[in-house]
């Protein structure tokens, strides 16, 4: 057998395996029948070996196919007559020695076995050895068990040959029942028009041509079509030459297993639906995360951060007396001495309110019934049942995931840059200013005048110390701004995070857990 066929059959028998292994809700059962009965014919088959090809020829009654058959054989074993149904039960030929394993499998009576090679045949039928030929019951017979044994062997040959007479090549049932149902075996099947001797040419070539029609109409326009008399022997020898390359390919049985594995892939991929397109990058994921972030409070936590950082940088960094007169003032923590202010900025965040978890929940809902919508019901129940578990769980996670986050920041190297500058600067003011005043008392009410340098240096210092408070002031300023808002946006991005991570663990990481499971057993089939 086609080793490169071999290896698509055992990976797409591990597939429709893996789709066998999911509950009984996500897959019907006549698929689960069907794919089941197909995985154990499909071990058989390979078990068998390659040593022998199996044909089948198939038809209605009348149709004068157990005449061809005796025809190629060589050999007057399948019986023909008058009587309808003739061919109640299959008969075989095998073309070389052995086969018996085989014919046991198809359940072949042994009283309907023949060996076809004689010490007369010399090498005439060498080209056949290997090839096992049934001839099955009829497949329209009146007899239920012709029908059901004529159906159970075409779906286990290797190759069929459909064997068709001028009156019914174009029953409607023959095509609608069979020929349509096995397009995907279409390259391991050849039909046969036979009883071409009641034709004339011209009739030849129109049923002929019209039976091509119907075949391409019924999806089979690879499927081999050839004509044949067994009265007159017309067709015969190019028969037996399409058997012989058909058994030296030695591909027959592998290229009909690989068939009918695809075939009940597609059939299995139908029933499972199209999966989801990107089962990590849900859509509304982000809505889902900002909803979340509303309802844990991060903005507020943000917001208060920013105010914090803004309050206890101004009385570092604040002109002195300013910042001195601001101690007094509200803290937007609630501040009181002693305590932890990681916690203080959590204990200002309002509680999440139902509103808010009502809203959460919705969101959630909606996301997942969106991102399941194509999959097949059984997959959006299971989905909803997880989704619903990890309701129960949300708040809790999110509280332990937003209270985990380090939300301290410790106090920056230019505050006290800024604050002994302050410092400075407002001493040299106040040095400077006492200096202008001392110089003025003494030169009005004094017995002289102080020297020069004493008026410059005070007012010096004074200058130094305003242009110095206000420089370094205005400078605090922008830097307070640019700190909080930094300051708070890091705490917004970690919180943000966490909440994100809540929202994948909470909702997001279970219902991925079943569109992946969905999308592999969807993939492995593929």
């Amino acid at each position: 057998m086609n080793s490169s066929a071999q290896t698509e059959i055992r990976r797409l028998a591990e597939g429709i395996s893996h789709a066998l292994s999911l509950s009984e809700d996500k897959l019907g059962g006549e698929v689960r029948t069907d794919a089941q009965n197909l995985l154990d014919r499909a071990e058989d088959r390979l078990g068998l070996g390659e040593d022998f090809t199996v044909v089948a020829f198939a038809g209605s009654t009348g149709s004068g196919k157990s005449s061809l058959f005796n025809a190629v054989a060589g050999l007057e074993i399948a019986r023909v007559g008058v009587r309808r149904p003739t061919t109640s039960r299959p008969t075989a030929c095998v073309w070389g020695e052995g086969g018996n394993d085989v014919l046991d499998w198809l359940h072949v009576p042994e009283r309907s076995r023949t060996w076809r090679e004689s010490a007369l045949d010399g090498d005439d039928q060498r080209r056949l050895h290997g090839l096992i030929l049934l001839d099955l019951p009829d497949h329209d017979s009146t007899a239920v068990e012709h029908r059901v044994e004529s159906d159970r062997l075409v779906g286990l040959v290797d190759v069929v040959f459909w064997v068709v007479d001028p009156q019914k090549y174009a029953d409607f049932s023959l095509h609608s029942e069979y020929l349509t149902k096995l397009a995907e075996n279409s390259a391991n099947m050849v039909v046969v028009l036979n009883q071409i001797d009641k034709l004339s040419p011209e009739e030849q070539k129109a049923a002929t041509d019209h039976l091509r029609q119907l075949l391409n109409e019924d999806g089979l326009s690879e499927t081999n079509v050839r004509i044949s008399s067994a009265v007159t022997r017309e067709g015969i020898p190019e028969i037996r030459s399409i058997l012989a390359d058909t058994v030296d390919s030695n591909d027959a049985a592998a290229e009909r297993l690989l068939a009918d594995m695809q075939a009940m892939a597609n059939r299995i991929r139908k029933e499972l639906g199209e999966p989801v397109s990107s089962p990590d990058e849900l859509a509304g994921a982000s809505r889902l995360v900002e909803t979340m972030s509303e309802a844990a409070g991060v903005e507020a936590v943000a917001q208060t951060v920013h105010d914090d950082y803004i309050r206890r940088s101004y009385r570092k960094t604040g002109y002195p007396i300013l910042a001195w007169a601001q101690r007094n003032a509200p803290d937007p923590l609630g501040a009181k001495h002693g305590q932890d202010r990681d916690e203080l900025v959590r204990a200002s965040v309002p509680a999440t309110t139902k509103a808010q978890s009502s809203h959460v929940r919705l969101m959630a809902h909606e996301l997942i019934a969106e991102s399941v919508s194509t999959m097949p019901q059984a997959w959006q129940n299971e989905a909803a049942e997880a989704e619903k578990k990890s309701t129960d769980e949300l708040s809790a996670n999110l509280d332990s995931a937003v209270t985990a986050v380090d939300i301290t920041r410790q106090s920056p190297g230019w505050w006290s840059l800024a604050h002994t500058l302050q410092i400075i600067f407002f001493v040299a003011s106040f040095v400077g200013l006492l200096g202008i005043i001392v110089s003025a008392l003494v030169a009005v009410i004094g017995s002289g005048a102080l020297p020069t340098w004493c008026w410059i240096v005070s007012f010096g210092l004074f200058l130094i110390g305003c242009i110095g408070s206000f420089v370094t002031s205005l400078m605090a300023k922008s830097a307070r701004a640019k700190g909080a808002k930094e300051a708070a946006s890091e705490v917004d991005g970690k919180l943000r995070d966490a909440v994100g991570r809540v929202a994948q663990s909470s909702y997001l990481n279970s219902v991925k857990s079943v569109i992946g499971e969905h999308r592999r057993a969807y993939e492995m089939l593929g």
